[in-house]
């Protein structure tokens, strides 16, 4: 079986162009015989991105909302295989032992997969590359001369997805630098919420909140309890809605000031494949030089506008009776809208509340 150059230079695009691997699985399947491909990103056994071809996209999607990525006795074989080759499926399992998995006889064979040419890349980021190619139970396995053909592209294909990660690390380290350069603090983390790249002027400030396993842990209880949530959420699959984007206030210690720390996802191409960065966080030091107006306090805690008002009013000293009476409305609406400024910033105290709003900076 003869591999065309054409190949080659589309596997090495892929490494500047993340977009590109649907394509490069696209024609790997077809060089393989194989009616689709993937290409799953996973550390510790347990997936959490892929770029699938169409007519895998309706099981993959299956596997996924039912569990069984994660119990996946196939895949767990293949992560124990030499790492230098593709491997047919059929040279480890007979076709009872796959009658006797669940993958195959629950998922796999009711939804016309059968047979699987695969292989694993270490990739620089920690993660395991799965790439694997699914044939149809009735058209058998892969012929070994697919096998050997795509073990040929395979150092092409590693070598291509370690640039590819290389490349997708510094784009979040240049991210981080960028944000140092305005005065901001900033860091991206996963979805478990490991430390994947924070700038200088994040890690002086949570030096100490760097704890075993790069996780992140935020020295206010209330701000962590946030953080905790939203990320929970999104490992849930909700899309991150409603915490795709969230400002939780971290309140001032003795050594820094108060803050407002934005939780921003990385979503689009800018989270490809090789991205194991699911969010930025952004931190806004607060100055007590002056109070901001409401636009910039709507904005800065994700408020209304009328929320942003009376967290500017109480910020100034007034109290909920005479906030009441400046917007002529009843005590019950002003404490209503308290009680939802507290759950989205995070405070439990409503001068702490006032404390963060009244440093909140401006920019003459």
């Amino acid at each position: 079986m003869t591999v065309s150059g054409d190949i080659l230079d589309r596997i090495y695009e892929a490494a500047l162009v993340p977009a590109r691997w649907i394509e490069v699985l696209e024609h790997l399947a077809d060089l393989s015989g194989s009616f689709g491909g993937l290409l799953v990103s996973a550390r510790d056994h347990q997936p959490n991105r892929a770029v699938v071809t169409d007519r895998l996209k309706d099981v993959h999607e299956l596997a996924s909302s039912e569990g069984w990525l994660t119990r996946n006795n196939r895949a767990q074989l293949l992560l124990t295989l030499p790492t230098t080759q593709f491997h047919s499926d059929a040279d480890h399992f007979t076709l009872e032992q796959m009658a006797q998995e669940a993958i195959y006889r629950d998922l796999l064979w009711p939804n016309g997969c059968g047979f699987a040419v695969a292989t694993h890349i270490q990739v620089p980021n920690g993660d395991s590359l799965i790439l694997s190619f699914e044939r149809s139970k009735d058209e058998g396995p892969a012929s070994r001369e697919a096998v050997t053909a795509l073990t040929e592209l395979r150092p092409h294909i590693a070598r291509s997805a370690m640039l590819a990660s290389r490349f997708a690390f510094e784009r979040v380290q240049s991210a981080n630098q960028a944000f140092g350069m305005t005065g901001m603090p900033s860091a991206a983390i996963t979805l478990q919420g490991r430390l994947v790249d924070g700038n200088e002027l994040f890690l002086k400030r949570f030096e100490q909140s760097i704890v075993a396993g790069d996780r992140l842990r935020l020295p206010c209880p209330d701000a962590m309890r946030i953080l905790d949530e939203c990320l929970a959420a999104a490992r849930a699959g909700m899309d991150g809605r409603p915490w795709a984007s969230r400002s939780i206030a971290i309140p001032g210690t003795e050594t820094t000031d108060a803050a407002v720390l934005h939780l921003v996802p990385v979503a689009g191409y800018a989270r490809d494949i090789f991205t194991n960065a699911a969010f930025f966080i952004i931190i806004t030091p607060l100055d007590a030089t002056r109070l901001a107006p409401v636009e910039l306090i709507q904005g800065l805690f994700d408020l209304t506008t009328m929320e942003a008002r009376v967290a500017r009013a109480l910020a100034t000293g007034i109290d909920i009776g005479g906030a009441a009476e400046n917007f002529g409305i009843s005590r019950e609406t002003v404490r209503a809208h308290l009680k939802s400024i507290f759950a989205k910033t995070g405070f439990s105290r409503q001068t702490d509340l006032a404390t963060a709003i009244s440093l909140v900076r401006t920019i003459d």
